[in-house]
């Protein structure tokens, strides 16, 4: 047997267990902490290392499901994605779990379902796509499957060469809910965003979905307009999500960790240090246009998913729901090695615009923004630094960017990473020396 196939086997087998333990231990009502532990005793028989980690995730996703952190579909979907299970298969399989959480008292949803809600505001969800058809029908097929009825996609396409065209007019040319844009030149992902958004993002919450990435919880968009029903002050609402390693064809569970609200201040000027993690780009945000409107998103230079939540954090608190919503999909080893100096700089200057208007509009103190402004850019200059820049031209460049916008960090730039230029410039001279065959 191959991979996929020993994978499926010690799936069924470990179900199957799971099943008779459950049938075995119902005159001892076992609660969900037992019946995670009997998911580790199963785990610890298994004699494959190798198929381990994915039955630890397995049992990872049982035991959100059964704690209200994971719904069915998102349990549906891990068997079936991950181990090529069929649904009618999935059904016998997961029989007894799902008696057994519709048993237990302690698995109430805090979110009413879609019936319950007595108003519908629209939610507009925005498709940036270039050259990836195949993903982006999955991505359009994971929001028209929502159960949330008022919602339009805005699908803006960055002047694809693959037939995505095509696609759009043969399968969405009559859907209402679907609207198709497209660019007659590249103008890149940001632009796009805000260009799309200008155009037709007129929903009361707006949600920038990437054409690789897709929800999988089928009520999800219901969950997040009623987490904002309940929190007028949050300016979005995140969740967690599956990363899909494309390469190895194994997903995980990212879990953000975070409290149902922080405060606004709180995860501005710690965004991205630890204990305040960024969400996985911006896949399960559901954003409140009004705070994206006050924030300034039409005059935005990069609309990437990091501005987009300083600048909400401006204006509102950040929401998140303890739940597995989406799939971001990783390719390859999902770092961005070749980064441009004028991305870079573009990255720079957006964090420089954002701390003018903490400052000046937000009431931040300069000398508390001067600060985050500084870590910041040292955080941005060392990654590029360290991962993208190819000579000393790239290095001086940005040492004298620093020395002029951030000047704090210029002599630390130049320590750390004098030697790291050194080993650049000697295994360029090695390179040249062996290709003259020297």
């Amino acid at each position: 047997m191959d991979h996929s196939e020993v994978l499926q086997q010690a799936c069924y087998v470990f179900l199957n267990d799971l099943n008779d333990e459950m049938n075995h231990s119902s005159a001892l009502q076992m609660d969900d902490k037992e019946l995670f532990q009997r998911c580790r005793l199963i785990i610890d028989k298994e004699p494959n290392v190798q198929i381990k980690p994915y039955l630890e995730t397995l049992s990872e996703v049982i035991h959100a499901y059964l704690t209200g952190r994971a719904s069915e579909d998102a349990l549906r979907f891990y068997l079936s994605e991950q181990f090529s299970i069929v649904n009618d298969e999935i059904d016998g399989l997961i029989h007894g779990l799902v008696t057994f959480k519709n048993q237990s008292a302690d698995t109430n949803t805090s979110y009413p379902a879609i019936d319950s809600l007595t108003a519908y505001p629209k939610v507009s969800v925005i498709i940036t796509t270039y050259n990836r058809k195949a993903f982006l029908y999955q991505a359009i097929q994971s929001v028209l499957k929502q159960d949330y009825p008022y919602k339009e996609i805005i699908v803006i396409d960055d002047c694809s060469t693959d037939g995505t065209a095509e696609l759009m007019h043969q399968n969405f040319g009559d859907e209402t809910q679907v609207i198709y844009m497209r660019n007659e030149k590249n103008s890149g992902p940001g632009n796009n965003r805000r260009k799309a958004f200008a155009a037709h993002g007129d929903g009361v919450y707006v949600l920038f979905l990437d054409d690789d990435d897709y929800l999988i919880d089928m009520n999800y968009l219901s969950k997040a307009v009623q987490f904002h029903n309940l929190h007028p002050e949050v300016s979005f609402v995140a969740a967690n999500v599956f990363l899909e390693f494309s390469k190895a064809k194994q997903l995980k569970i990212s879990s953000l960790q975070l409290s149902r609200i922080i405060k606004k201040q709180d995860y501005f000027m710690n965004f991205e240090k630890k204990g305040y993690p960024k969400p996985s780009s911006t896949l399960t945000t559901v954003f409140k246009r009004e705070a994206l409107m006050a924030m300034d998103i039409l005059h935005m230079n990069m609309v990437n998913d990091a501005s987009i939540y300083l600048r909400s954090l401006l204006v509102g608190d950040a929401g998140f729901i303890d739940t597995l919503a989406g799939v971001y999909r990783l390719h390859g080893n999902n770092i961005t090695f070749n980064l441009s100096q004028g991305f870079l700089i573009e990255n720079l200057e957006e964090k420089l615009l954002i701390k003018n208007m903490a400052v000046q509009k937000y009431g931040y103190s300069e000398q508390e923004m001067t600060e985050w402004f500084n870590h910041n850019a040292y955080d941005t200059i060392s990654y590029y630094l360290l991962n993208s820049a190819k000579d000393a031209t790239d290095f001086k460049f940005m040492y004298h960017w620093a020395l002029n916008h951030c000047p704090p960090i210029y002599n630390q730039l130049r320590n750390e990473f004098r030697t790291k230029l050194i080993k650049k410039q000697l295994l360029r001279i090695s390179l040249l020396r062996t290709l003259l065959g020297r």
